[in-house]
C-alpha cells in the first residue's frame, strides 16, 4: 500500500475519496440495472438480448479463470488508446518534469515504461481502461453485417460477443491494475476501479443500439437515473425523517 499520510491535506484527500467511492456505488448499480432492464427484449436469434450477453459474460470468465487470459489482445488495445492519448495530450501531460513526484508515483511511472506505454503519464497509463474497445468493434461489425445478413442468424451471436468482450474488458483491466494496489491507498484504487466500470459502461451501452437497434440507451440512462433518485430519497428519509 501507499505510504501512509497523517497531514490535515492528506487526510481530507482520503476521506474525499472515500466519500466518492460511497457516493459511486449507488449510481454505478442503478445504471448497470437500467442497462439490464432496457436489455430484456427479445431477440430475433431466441431468448432474450440480456441471456445472450449473459451467457457470453459467463463463458468468458470461465475462459479466463481456468484456461487463458489473452493478454496480448488487451495490450494491443492498451497501447493504441495510449498512443493516441500521448497524441492528443502531448507532452505537456507526458511529462512529470518540475512536478513533484512521490516514492509511489515513481514506482507506478517505471511500471508504466516498462509497458511501453504512456511516457510515464499517470492520465495517459490509465486513459486506455475507459474504452472498450472490443465491444465497440463488436458493436460496428453488427451493424454492418446487419446490412447484409438476416438478423435471426445475427442478433444472438452479436449479443454473445458483446458480453464476451465487456467481460474480457473488464476482468483483464482488473488483473492490470492489481500492481497499483502496492503503491495506492485502497480507496484510490477503489474509486479508480468504479470510475472505469461506470465509463466503459456508459460507453458500451451508447454503441450497443448499432447491434441491438431496439436497444434505447437513453431509457436506460433514464432507468439508472430514476433507480438512483429512489436509492437516495430512501437513504435520506430513514436517516433524517
Amino acid at each position: 500500500m501507499g505510504k501512509r499520510s497523517f497531514k490535515p491535506a492528506g487526510i481530507l484527500g482520503r476521506l474525499v475519496k472515500i466519500a466518492m467511492v460511497v457516493v459511486l456505488l449507488p449510481p454505478a448499480a442503478a445504471l448497470l440495472l437500467g442497462i439490464l432492464h432496457q436489455l430484456e427484449i427479445p431477440s430475433l436469434s431466441g431468448g432474450r438480448a440480456r441471456e445472450w450477453i449473459t451467457w457470453g459474460a459467463m463463458t468468458y470468465l470461465g475462459i479466463h479463470v481456468l484456461l487463458y487470459r489473452p493478454v496480448a489482445l488487451f495490450r494491443g488495445s492498451h497501447r493504441l488508446f495510449s498512443t493516441l492519448a500521448v497524441w492528443l495530450f502531448g507532452g505537456q501531460v507526458a511529462s512529470t518534469e518540475g512536478a513533484k513526484v512521490t516514492a509511489a508515483k515513481k514506482k507506478w511511472i517505471r511500471h508504466v515504461k516498462a509497458d511501453g506505454e504512456g511516457q510515464g503519464s499517470t492520465l495517459v497509463a490509465l486513459s486506455p481502461y475507459v474504452i472498450p474497445l472490443y465491444t465497440v468493434l463488436v458493436c460496428a461489425a453488427g451493424w454492418g453485417a446487419g446490412q447484409w445478413v438476416d438478423r435471426a442468424f445475427l442478433d444472438g451471436p452479436v449479443a454473445f460477443f458483446v458480453g464476451v468482450t465487456m467481460a474480457f474488458h473488464w476482468l483483464m483491466t482488473a488483473d492490470d491494475l492489481q500492481p497499483q494496489r502496492e503503491t495506492w491507498h485502497v480507496e484510490t484504487y477503489l474509486l479508480a476501479i468504479g470510475l472505469i466500470f461506470v465509463i466503459t459502461l456508459l460507453i458500451a451501452s451508447a454503441c450497443l443500439p448499432w447491434a441491438i437497434p431496439e436497444f434505447s440507451f437513453v431509457h436506460a440512462l433514464a432507468g439508472g437515473l430514476a433507480r438512483t433518485h429512489t436509492f437516495y430519497t430512501t437513504i435520506i428519509q430513514r436517516l433524517f425523517l
